[in-house]
């Protein structure tokens, strides 16, 4: 009896011990998932799990978003539209229109847009650089001139000076459409007293893509449109500086070219300025 006895308690001895260390093991288990801090990120959402009894300080990780957020690439839209005009010799040295081509410069326009896809800060948050993509269009109205080009030159003059019968022009055009490579220094001049006033500097890299010529004139009571496509000369590639004043998203902006983009006419510049927009 006493040996049976002996082996029966010993048998409860170990089970409750077996009990007692798995009920053990699980108290450690679940107190240790309570009093860690848990965070894990789900797409572009994190989760925060933080127990009653942590001294883990929560807003480090909402730091984190903060931090997350302000180091994140963000797009920046821009779009320009302002009146062009011709100049001779770079703009730097004075303002002298060029005679060669006649035009209306009232109504000769140039229009920019350029999304940028790219930023690093240079000085913290003082100053910034973009990098993106964008188009330009330049457009000169030619009035009532006509467009002449041959092998080795373009000539343009006014059809009443041309002998014979000669079509009464309504409109005389002429675009030239550009792939731009924008590089965009942005910085806040007061950042403390006048935060929504910006000032930026682009240099544009131009690539043109192609020129177009459209004539509209009238014959025996109809209307004609003649469309040209040729590069009229231009160089293929031009550089070219723009310099923004902005409040808030608009502003006032100035572009001229830097490099020349004739290879026609070697004292061509042009300039532009009006307004401009970025979201």
């Amino acid at each position: 009896m006493t040996i049976k006895y002996t082996w029966y308690f010993l048998q409860n001895i170990l089970a409750f011990s077996k009990n007692l260390i798995f009920f053990f093991l699980v108290c450690s288990s679940v107190n240790a998932q309570f009093s860690d801090t848990i965070q894990f990120k789900y797409k572009d959402s994190k989760v925060l799990i933080v127990s009653k009894g942590s001294t883990d300080n929560k807003w480090e990780f909402e730091n984190s978003i903060n931090e997350e957020k302000h180091t994140k690439t963000k797009f920046k839209i821009n779009y320009s539209l302002g009146n062009m005009q011709l100049n001779t010799n770079s703009i730097f040295n004075g303002i002298s229109s060029f005679n060669p081509i006649r035009y209306k410069a009232l109504s000769s326009v140039n229009t920019h847009f350029a999304l940028y896809f790219k930023s690093f800060n240079l000085k913290k948050e003082s100053i910034k650089l973009f990098i993106g993509v964008g188009i330009t269009k330049n457009k000169l109205d030619l009035g009532n001139h006509l467009i002449r080009i041959s092998q080795d030159t373009m000539s343009i003059s006014n059809s009443s000076l041309l002998t014979g019968p000669q079509p009464a022009i309504s409109k005389s055009i002429l675009k030239h459409h550009y792939f731009t490579l924008p590089l965009n220094f942005s910085w806040t001049p007061f950042p403390k007293k006048t935060p929504n006033i910006k000032t930026e500097l682009e240099f544009i890299n131009q690539f043109l893509i192609v020129g177009k010529s459209k004539l509209k004139y009238d014959e025996n009571g109809l209307d004609q449109t003649i469309e040209t496509r040729n590069d009229f000369y231009n160089n293929k590639y031009c550089l070219s500086g723009n310099l923004k004043f902005i409040y808030k998203n608009i502003g006032l902006f100035f572009q001229t070219n830097i490099l020349q983009y004739s290879n026609l006419y070697k004292d061509l510049y042009n300039y532009s300025y009006g307004l401009t927009l970025c979201i």
